[in-house]
């Protein structure tokens, strides 16, 4: 599937290594303006404001990030802030529990996704992601895929059972021929099997026996 066009509209004073970098990503249409609030507005009426690690701090301890939090409300249906850099080395004479407020407030009083970023090329990696996400013709994420064979479920089991990790899963299952098997079995039955030692086989005998 070949990667969707992404339009991403630009705040003008957004420049330097993020503009670089998303230009050089596939399908990238970037348009640039004025902005009064926001600094990219990506599909799907997601807009993303994107601030240094002290602009944030400044913006927390002066609470002016709530004016700008409000504006952005009022015109996007979904914010997300990107916040380079380090936010808890004191600046402002603020403390760790200032950003854990602001970050609380924004999530939950505000519904504002709250995104950390080493640099402006991770800046722009983000997003890329996120628009994509938002794209109609996006890929969407795989999901890792549920056993469906019998053999593979079995060892799915098994494998949940404590110390005993996928070999040892197979081992379990080559020697008893079924899950009913290995928990009918006794401590001195299950250290027949290769890699399991007394300590492992007691450790299965008292959870199974638990779980009775």
């Amino acid at each position: 599937m070949s990667t969707p066009e992404l339009p991403i509209r630009v705040d003008t004073r957004e420049r330097g290594k993020i503009i670089q970098r998303l230009e050089g990503m596939e399908g990238v249409q970037l348009s640039f303006e004025e902005m009064d609030v926001g600094d990219y507005i990506l599909p799907d009426g997601l807009a993303v404001e994107r601030k240094s690690g002290t602009d944030f701090i400044l913006s927390v301890v002066d609470k002016s990030i709530w004016d700008k939090v409000a504006k952005l409300k009022s015109q996007y249906d979904r914010v997300v802030y990107i916040i380079e850099g380090d936010v808890y080395t004191a600046r402002f004479h603020q403390k760790a529990l200032d950003v854990h407020q602001a970050f609380a407030h924004l999530l939950v009083r505000q519904g504002v996704s709250v995104l950390p970023s080493p640099d402006p090329e991770n800046s722009a990696m983000l997003v890329y992601l996120l628009g994509l996400a938002g794209h109609p013709e996006g890929p969407a994420p795989e999901r890792q895929a549920k056993p469906t064979k019998r053999r593979e479920a079995l060892l799915h089991v098994l494998a949940a059972l404590p110390n005993v990790d996928e070999e040892r899963a197979k081992a379990l299952l080559k020697h008893f021929k079924s899950a009913r098997g290995v928990f009918n079995a006794g401590v001195e039955e299950l250290q027949a099997v290769e890699g399991i030692d007394e300590p492992t086989a007691q450790r299965i005998v008292d959870v199974l026996e638990f779980s009775r």
